[in-house]
């Protein structure tokens, strides 16, 4: 068993977004088969660039706030208590549109 705290953990950079700061939950040798379980703060009008990951499908489960995903040039709105999947190889990107911040918890899994 192994818990965390959020507020003892140190936040540092999301690797698309380097004002975006992320803390790691658990990492990948605490789940061998993930890639890390984070939380994420976007404050308004930060966002993370289009990108993709050829063998990694990410989850993502918004905890506060609004804002805008995009996956292959198709925006959808996003709020507290969306829960979103982007598979291998689709582009995406994250937006906070909203007037406040928005916070999120987000893994990936290997998709082999």
């Amino acid at each position: 068993m192994k818990l965390v705290q959020l507020a003892e953990i140190d936040a540092g950079p999301v690797n698309h977004a380097s004002g975006i700061m992320r803390k790691i939950l658990l990492g990948e040798s605490d789940l061998p088969a993930s890639v890390r379980l984070s939380h994420a703060l976007f404050k308004p009008g930060e966002s993370v660039e289009m990108h993709k990951h050829d063998r990694l499908f990410e989850v993502f489960y918004v905890l506060s706030g609004q804002g805008q995903l995009i996956v292959e040039e198709r925006p959808v709105d996003i709020g507290a208590g969306s829960c979103f999947m982007v598979e291998p190889g689709e582009m995406h990107a994250l937006i906070n549109d909203g007037d406040v911040d928005m916070a999120l918890i987000y893994f990936g899994l290997h998709a082999d």
